[in-house]
Formats: structure tokens, sequence, C-alpha cells
């Protein structure tokens, strides 16, 4: 949600930041918003003028904003408006799965510009492939490592907060720790951002989806393996190992076997089951939705009285449902819980995951000062 000029100057903390990399990281995160002028950005950050200028003429000189011409008069002098230069540095993306990596190459101002789907063989992804194909998709664009000032990754798996290091992600043969980031960071620098995909899946889901504005929200996700990612308070919560959310992972209480949720009601275990990988129309004909569909809504209803959202979103295939479905989820939830939230299907699909991850290494880039020469 953007807001406007004059709320940020109200809320603007008039505090100056230490350093000129926090200096410039706060000028960097006004205009991410929209151009602005000199005068403008001083208010907002509450730099003085004198450093603020001192700035910008930083970030001139290593082309990581440039002047877009003057703003309307209000009487006086027009003061010229600056933006971040939006192909000065670019991000490298991808989303990892078993088999592939479907990877993209897009500018500061969020923007894909390529795209490159690659195949690996055997049941293990090398983290070296992925970087030799992310370097593929550089040069095949006319850029080397040094134009790259960010990358993010979304992996089917657990991820430990902070480090790059993944520590299972059965699709990618990874059963112990993979220090992918360290990996990547080796050839493009630093700035290197490692997270699982439904957790990116719902940060697109918040800025361009159906949880736009929402602060409190998870997100129960129907793929191949069964996961949540839950919001508070506009921040992704992975937990202290980046566990988080492993929902399908819950046992089924029977009284023989330790099947899990995931198991018998992923798609994976659903197509076992049926001979199919796209189940709601199978399940439908051989009478078994109302079963699968109850089994769902269950992992929805253990995320609503654990976290209290305000709103809960249904990704992948169950949105296949349709309106039906969501009523029948939202019945069972209002049956189940002491105060109902909304509940929506996601909009974006797995576009949300890219999407989520260009928010995320846009912010990482301007908060780490990797925006620079």
């Amino acid at each position: 949600m953007t807001r406007t000029l004059a709320e940020d100057r109200r809320t603007s903390t008039g505090k100056t930041p230490r350093g000129r990399r926090d200096g410039r990281a706060a000028v960097l995160r006004q205009l991410r918003e929209r151009p602005l002028s000199r005068t403008d950005l001083a208010e907002l950050t509450g730099i003085s003028q004198p450093v603020i200028t001192r700035l910008v003429r930083d970030l001139l000189a290593d082309e990581a904003v440039h002047e877009i011409g003057a703003a309307g008069s209000t009487g006086g002098r027009r003061p010229v408006l600056l933006a971040i230069r939006p192909r000065s540095r670019w991000v490298l993306l991808a989303r990892l799965a078993r088999g592939r990596a479907e990877l993209a190459l897009a500018d500061l101002t969020g923007t894909v510009v390529a795209h490159r789907h690659a195949a690996y063989q055997g049941d293990r992804m090398e983290p070296e492939w992925l970087v030799g194909e992310l370097v593929a998709l550089c040069r095949a664009n006319g850029l080397t490592d040094i134009d790259v000032c960010g990358v993010a990754i979304a992996v089917p798996g657990v991820v430990a907060p902070g480090t790059g290091v993944v520590g299972t992600a059965p699709d990618l043969g990874w059963t112990g720790p993979e220090a992918l980031g360290d990996a990547l960071a080796g050839r493009f620098g630093d700035c290197v951002l490692v997270d699982n995909d439904v957790n990116l899946m719902l940060t697109g889901e918040r800025v361009h989806g159906a949880a736009r504005g929402a602060d409190d929200v998870v997100l129960l996700y129907i793929g191949r393996f069964i996961g949540a990612s839950i919001m508070l308070g506009g921040r992704v919560l992975p937990g202290a190992h980046g566990a988080s959310g492993e929902i399908g992972l819950l046992p089924l209480r029977e009284p023989t076997g330790d099947a899990t949720v995931e198991q018998r009601y992923g798609l994976g275990g659903l197509a076992d089951a049926i001979g199919t990988a796209e189940p709601v129309q199978a399940l439908t004909d051989r009478g078994r939705l109302d079963e699968v569909v109850a089994a769902w809504t269950h992992l929805a209803v253990v995320l609503a009285l654990t976290v209290d959202p305000a709103l809960v979103l249904v990704g992948g295939a169950a949105t296949e449902l349709g309106e039906p479905g969501l009523v029948g989820i939202r019945s069972e939830l209002a049956r189940r819980v002491p105060v109902c939230p909304d509940v929506r299907f996601a909009e974006l699909g797995d576009r949300a995951v890219t999407q989520g991850a260009l928010e995320r290494i846009r912010d990482l880039v301007i908060d780490s000062g990797a925006l620079r020469d």
C-alpha cells in the first residue's frame, strides 16, 4: 500500500541515520515509492538538507538514481525530481522445484525482463548447477556478475532464517543442511536471500494479490506438499529454525501406521491414490472430494485457532474448488473458531512467489547498501 507524501511527512521519525550506508538506504527507501525532490527527501527522512545533498550526489555518481525533470510549480523555482535508475543494477530470481528451476532477471523497479527454464539430471540439485544457470541467464542478456546487486531463491523446504542454509528440501534431494546462500554469495556477492517458497508467496499476495493491505494473515498452500505461511504485524514468521508452517506433517489419528496429512491429502499422495496430479475433478467423480476438503479445512482451522489471523488465504489446488468450496471452508471455520477470519482464495498462483521474492530482495538491496559501485 502506497501512502501519500503528506502521510509520510506526518509519520517521519525526524532522526538522522548513522553512517553513509544508512543514509543512502533511507533515501532509496523513499525513492522506491515514487519520485521525490531533495527537499521532500529531507522532510521525509529527517536528514538535514546538506547531508541529503551529499547523499544524492553520491547516488547520482554511482548511477543508482537519476534526475527525471522538474516537479509542478507552486510558485518560485521548480524542484528537480529524483528517481531510482531502474537498470543501473539487476536482481536474479529463482524458484526451485523437483527436477527444474525457473529463473528470472528483473530491474530495480521490479520489472521482470527475462526468463529461463532449466532442468537438471538426477535426483539432486547441485548448488553449483544453479549458480551456472544464473550466470548463463546474465550472459544471455549482456550482463556480467558485477551488474547483479541481489539474488533471491525460493526453496520448497526448510530454510534457517537469515543464514541461506537449507535444512531439508526433499524434492531437491537435500536431506541435510545445504549452504545454498554461501554458494551464491561466492559468485554474486553477499546480498542473497534464500527463503521458503510459501513464505515468499504470502509476501507476493500481500503486496499484489488477495492479501493487499492485510497485516495478520495465514496462507494455506495445497500442492505436492502442504505448507503454510504465517504473517503477524506485517512480518512473515519463519520460526526459530525456519520450520514454521510445516503443517502438512501433522500425523493422522489412525490406529495403525504413521501417515501424515500431507502424505494422504497432498497432491503427491492423492496422485498415487487416484492416478492423476489434478485431483479435484477425479475426487468429485469418485465421491471423495468432501473427505479431502474436510482434511484441508481442518488445517485451516488449526492455523486460525493458533494464530487468530484477520485473513486466511487458501492457495494451490484448493482454488479449483471454486466459490462453493470457499463457502464450505468459511462455514466450517465459523463453526470451529471463536472469531471467524475472512477467507479468500489466493489470486496470483505461482506468480506470487516471484513477486514476493522481488519485494524482499529489493528491500534487502536497499537496506544492505548493495546498490553501489
